[in-house]
């Protein structure tokens, strides 16, 4: 069922042009998201830097953050750049916390490894 629902979400999140804004965070999903940028870009990064777009699943012990690339290109440390601008493109990566640690984060098109990770 979670697993479903996850493929909703992303299926819409897809569809949609509006994110969350990283700023109005609570510290502690913010330092997750953190987590995520760094994660994500150092999986996927390939030139392009990656940024928070949205928090699409979040309960008491899992948060799973959807990543979109930016206008600017990768640099390290992967951190929060608010004057990249988010692109609508691949690749677009989603980043599962669970109970504190980061898994290994997914290309949004690789659903079955994104559902394996929600669901075990």
């Amino acid at each position: 069922m979670r697993g479903l629902l996850f493929l909703l979400n992303a299926l819409f999140l897809l569809e949609s042009a509006k994110g969350m804004i990283y700023d109005e965070l609570n510290d502690n999903d913010r330092k997750i998201v953190d987590k995520a940028i760094v994660q994500a870009n150092q999986d996927y990064g390939n030139g392009k830097h990656l940024d928070f777009f949205t928090i699409v699943n979040k309960n008491n012990n899992m948060v799973n953050v959807v990543l979109r690339p930016t206008s600017c290109d990768s640099t390290t440390p992967g951190v929060h750049r608010k004057e990249c601008s988010l692109h609508n493109k691949p690749p677009q990566v989603s980043c599962i916390d669970c109970e504190g640690t980061m898994e290994r984060c997914l290309l949004l098109k690789q659903t079955k490894e994104v559902n394996h990770i929600l669901l075990y």
